[in-house]
């Protein structure tokens, strides 16, 4: 398991990246070294991994740039994105509250527009990336690989600490943002309202997982997580201990679907 890291945490690594459409994005790194922080510190880039990549877990924030659009694209990692303020648009559908999109790798989606707001999303991979493939410039790239093709949009209902959320949770409150597959892939948001133990699916059911926690704090394996904190557990690894704070705690499990030949 990855230590606990804060959002103050990752702000130190926090990275100015332009687009090539000329879209202004901030990138601030929570785990490993992204391709945007390897540019930043003068690092070499790196070359594409075979498919699937060797497990490595990469996760940072980004802040786009108000009025602004990042072009449809895939990656070469399986990725979660969790879109945290802002509005716009992703695709046709509006950005409306808590969202988590996922893809599977080299699954084009559909392009980000951030209004005169801006947006501001986690992405999370557990594997290296090189960076975004535009389309349609690289589609012939994905010629035989559409059985891989996956993504979708999963609304994150009300949490805790908001107007409409809940407000008296017995143990825990377990909602389902997307639907466990037979490969691992799921999201789930758990939340409590007192002090009390939170158990998740164990990680060698999937190919990685992170907790996100969105409102509130607890403990995980003894560390303390405050809002916006993040870690990543390996699939070989023991699902971890986490205990709510006694205000209660609102925390997101993203697990990855197992992968043939890793």
């Amino acid at each position: 398991m990855t230590n606990v890291v804060t959002k103050e945490q990752a702000r130190n690594e926090r990275h100015h990246y332009r687009l090539p459409n000329g879209t202004d994005t901030w990138i601030s790194s929570y785990v490993g070294i992204n391709s945007v922080e390897r540019r930043a510190k003068g690092l070499p880039p790196r070359t594409p991994e075979a498919f699937p990549p060797p497990l490595e877990p990469i996760a940072f924030l980004v802040e786009q740039g108000a009025n602004s659009m990042i072009p449809g694209h895939y990656h070469q990692a399986d990725q979660f994105q969790v879109f945290m303020s802002g509005e716009g648009k992703f695709g046709i559908k509006p950005i409306e509250g808590l969202t988590v999109h996922y893809a599977m790798a080299f699954t084009p989606y559909a392009p980000i527009h951030a209004d005169h707001t801006g947006v501001e999303y986690y992405t999370l991979r557990n594997g290296w990336d090189p960076g975004a493939r535009w389309m349609p410039e690289h589609r012939e790239a994905l010629k035989g690989r559409t059985k891989s093709y996956r993504h979708g949009l999963g609304a994150i209902p009300a949490l805790i600490g908001d107007a409409e959320g809940p407000k008296h949770i017995e143990g825990v409150l377990t909602q389902i943002i997307v639907p466990a597959e037979e490969d691992g892939l799921l999201c789930t948001l758990y939340q409590t309202t007192g002090k009390t133990p939170i158990t998740g699916p164990s990680p060698n059911t999937g190919r990685g997982q992170y907790w996100l926690v969105m409102r509130g704090q607890c403990q995980i394996n003894g560390e303390q997580a405050s809002e916006r904190s993040l870690v990543f557990v390996a699939p070989d690894e023991a699902a971890p201990a986490i205990e709510s704070s006694a205000e209660g705690v609102a925390i997101l499990l993203m697990q990855f679907p197992k992968r043939e030949n890793a």
